[in-house]
């Protein structure tokens, strides 16, 4: 009876060891289930070398959404990306395509604009 009882506590372990490591890929992969939070925008820029999809969108320097798509549209390149809903971009708002260092991977920097102009919807 002995050995029965180690062979679950064994099998036990195991099962926790599994669902702790799917749970630490999942979290590490930043993978999300459901809907995705914020809201879409675009942006049209005259090239877009180096930008790929899951690269960084920076307001005012802090990380706050990720490209999802780069696409051709009449000759240039549309960026659309997600943001989340309670940050607010202003008419004037400006988007620059940055990179990381001399070889680092390309960012978008936006800087919000001005309260004074319309919220961009």
């Amino acid at each position: 009876m002995k050995k029965k009882s180690t062979e679950v506590w064994v099998g036990v372990f195991v099962v926790v060891g599994i669902f702790l490591l799917i749970l630490m890929t999942l979290k590490i992969g930043e993978f999300q289930v459901g809907e995705k939070i914020g809201y879409p925008l675009h942006i049209y820029f005259d090239t877009a070398a180096g930008l790929e999809p899951n690269s960084q969108v920076r307001i005012a320097g802090v990380r706050l959404g990720e490209v999802e798509k780069v696409m051709l549209e009449s000759g240039k390149a549309k960026v659309k990306f997600r943001i989340p809903s309670d940050v607010v971009l202003y008419k004037d708002a400006k988007a620059y395509l940055k990179s990381e260092g001399f070889l680092g991977e390309k960012y978008i920097e936006i800087t919000p604009g001005t309260p004074a102009n319309p919220k961009v919807e």
